[in-house]
């Protein structure tokens, strides 16, 4: 109901005001209070200032230590609490009016005693290193040259991508194997010990990492939860961890065979760069040939000096027979000993190439284009089997036309124009044409670029012509810009 004209309006204050005047009450009563809680969130900000969350077991308030504080603070060597502390804050409740929004403005800290997170990470940790998880002579050396490295991680994380990066630069011919899981929240530990099971139960994985980037206390927690520490430790496959910053230091990462700062780090640890690899092999060659050909110039020394002491005559033709023979022997040893080394280096020459990426690269090409002529030959025969079966329709039509009622004939036209009207031919008798670049149907001409060759088809023939220029319409152009 609409009110009336003369209807007084009621007293009212602005979202301005109200702000404001909330602004002064909270200001003026919540001034220069200690307030106990945990630190959680510590986020240094590039300005200098350090943003944090305060909390307890039923709530939580958000915040802030300004830049000259933190300075003042650093200075004179204060209190400076990180995540999981429980802590004594001094500070004054702030409302910001623009947004609504309260925090409190830190300007000195006290210690209170470990914070819950704190003690269940201690406790923990106490319990693990009395069990011997933590012992070095239980850490096992990854391999040298792993057959393929497991990865436990987020997928849409930049850990992966890190990862994924120097491991493809240092060796391409190593598989990875992704093993998705969630790194963080409920469920968490559950999927990373999942994967850990997964990938050390694959009998390619010769080495894991499992990680993620840095993050608060509560951030890293999956990697702190007793299920993942003795999914490590039972894990038959060396693991390397690599959670979250260099200062962050989980149980995981005491539990791990190795531990690496950053995701890059694990990754340089768990494989060797190729180019290294085959160095050494050259060298190691290089250094086998050059002994071989110095232990058997000793030894023909040794055998000519033998042979010239030896006179004729003296009775000593059976010993200069037996070392004649020792002589043959040696040769064909040293021999056998550098045909099997040289067989062996060019049996990893040819492993080498055989998994560099443009002989994978071109094995994968060869295998598409037979794929692409199977596909080319079932449409072939797929539109014989059609054609057969749309001639036997027609047939059965011409034998069934003279039976038809009227009306049934005219159903029938009715049904055979639409037909006719859906095909594209019906399109090309219109004068519309069909341009294909490479066997696919152009749709939009910035697809093409000028010299590009293309086939035309018509209603009656085709063409095959070279693209002069390219005009796209202002819908693609919009498109592309908004892109």
């Amino acid at each position: 109901m609409r009110p009336h004209a003369s209807a007084r309006r009621p007293p009212s204050v602005s979202v301005r005001a109200l702000s404001q005047q909330l602004k002064g009450l909270v200001e003026s009563r919540f001034q220069r209070i200690w307030v106990e809680g945990e630190m959680a969130q510590v986020k240094p900000h590039q300005s200098g200032s350090v943003y944090f969350t305060l909390k307890d077991a039923d709530a939580r308030i958000d915040g802030v230590v300004w830049r000259s504080t933190a300075e003042r603070i650093q200075m004179f060597g204060g209190y400076q609490p990180v995540d999981g502390h429980r802590v004594l804050a001094l500070g004054s409740i702030s409302i910001y009016p623009p947004r609504g929004s309260y925090s409190f403005v830190v300007e000195r800290f006290l210690p209170a005693g470990t914070g819950d997170m704190q003690a269940a990470f201690e406790r923990l940790k106490r319990r693990l290193g009395a069990e011997g998880l933590f012992d070095r002579d239980r850490k096992r050396r990854p391999p040298v040259l792993p057959r393929a490295v497991g990865v436990v991680t987020s997928p849409t994380g930049a850990a992966r991508h890190d990862i994924q990066t120097v491991l493809h630069r240092r060796s391409p011919q190593i598989p990875i194997v992704l093993y998705p899981a969630q790194v963080q929240g409920d469920g968490a530990a559950d999927d990373v010990v999942a994967g850990l099971m997964a990938l050390s139960a694959d009998p390619r994985v010769d080495v894991i990492i499992v990680g993620r980037g840095g993050g608060s206390l509560e951030d890293l927690w999956t990697f702190n939860e007793e299920a993942v520490a003795r999914a490590i430790a039972a894990c038959p496959v060396p693991i390397i961890s690599a959670v979250g910053h260099e200062t962050d230091t989980t149980i995981a990462d005491l539990v791990a065979d190795a531990r690496a700062a950053t995701p890059s780090e694990a990754a340089e640890m768990a494989v060797p760069s190729r180019d290294d690899l085959l160095y050494t092999l050259d060298g190691l060659h290089e250094r086998l040939s050059r002994a071989m050909a110095r232990r058997l110039e000793r030894q023909t020394m040794r055998l000519t000096g033998l042979r010239q002491r030896l006179m004729p005559g003296v009775g000593f033709g059976d010993r200069a027979r037996r070392l004649e023979r020792f002589e043959a022997r040696m040769d064909r040893a040293m021999g056998s000993r550098l045909d099997a080394h040289g067989a062996r280096l060019r049996a990893v020459e040819r492993h080498l190439r055989e998994q560099h990426p443009v002989t994978r690269i071109a094995r994968a090409r060869r295998a598409l284009d037979g794929l692409e002529a199977r596909l080319r030959s079932a449409g072939r025969n797929r539109v014989a089997a059609e054609r057969v079966r749309v001639e036997a329709a027609t047939a059965r039509l011409s034998r069934i036309g003279p039976r038809l009622t009227g009306e049934q004939r005219a159903l029938l036209r009715l049904l055979l124009a639409r037909l006719h009207a859906l095909s594209p031919l019906a399109s090309l008798s219109r004068g519309f044409s069909i341009t294909r670049q490479g066997g696919r149907v152009v749709r939009v001409a910035s697809a093409l670029k000028p010299g590009t060759s293309i086939e035309i088809l018509m209603h009656r023939g085709r063409l095959e012509a070279e693209v002069v220029a390219v005009y796209p319409d202002a819908g693609e152009q919009a498109h592309e810009e908004a892109e």
